[in-house]
């Protein structure tokens, strides 16, 4: 059992060069499995999932996706939930709410899947981003931030 970040607790880990943007990591946006279940009972067919640019927000309370990347997942939103930001002026903006599966693909290794995950729709592209990944996924990993040698690790 690992009890503090400096042991070697041996769990899988996806090593990245930070950005200009900061630590963007590509993530595999689509359909939760629960949506995808009814579907197939519905004889429906599974849109095709998306690849986005999500900056690692440890400031983010919850996970962020850009309104144009949502619109072409083709899912409908479950509900709406209102978000303070520093741009909201302390006041709150209203959010769509959607469902969705993220994968975050580390390349010979697997990667990390959540199956369902509320996520929130808002206006990140102009900013050269797709999402915000939020302390909602955070919590369940482990970062290790290095600006000296501009790297960053996220291990789950």
């Amino acid at each position: 059992m690992c009890h503090s970040l400096q042991e070697n607790c041996h769990l899988p880990s996806i090593n990245l060069q930070l950005t200009i943007y900061g630590p963007i990591i590509e993530i595999v946006v689509g359909t939760s499995q629960p949506r995808q279940e009814a579907l197939i009972a519905a004889g429906q067919v599974i849109p095709p999932s998306k690849i986005g640019k999500f900056l690692i927000d440890t400031g983010a309370s919850c996970t962020c996706i850009d309104i144009d990347l949502m619109e072409s997942l083709e899912i409908p939103p479950s509900g709406s939930t209102t978000i303070q930001t520093p741009s909201t002026n302390g006041g709150l903006h209203t959010c769509n709410l959607y469902d969705v599966m993220l994968f975050i693909p580390n390349f010979g290794n697997g990667g990390y899947r959540i199956e369902a995950l509320p996520i929130v729709e808002t206006h990140l592209s102009s900013q050269g981003i797709n999402g915000l990944l939020g302390r909602d996924v955070l919590d369940k990993c482990a970062l290790n931030y290095n600006g000296s040698a501009q790297m960053y690790t996220l291990s789950y």
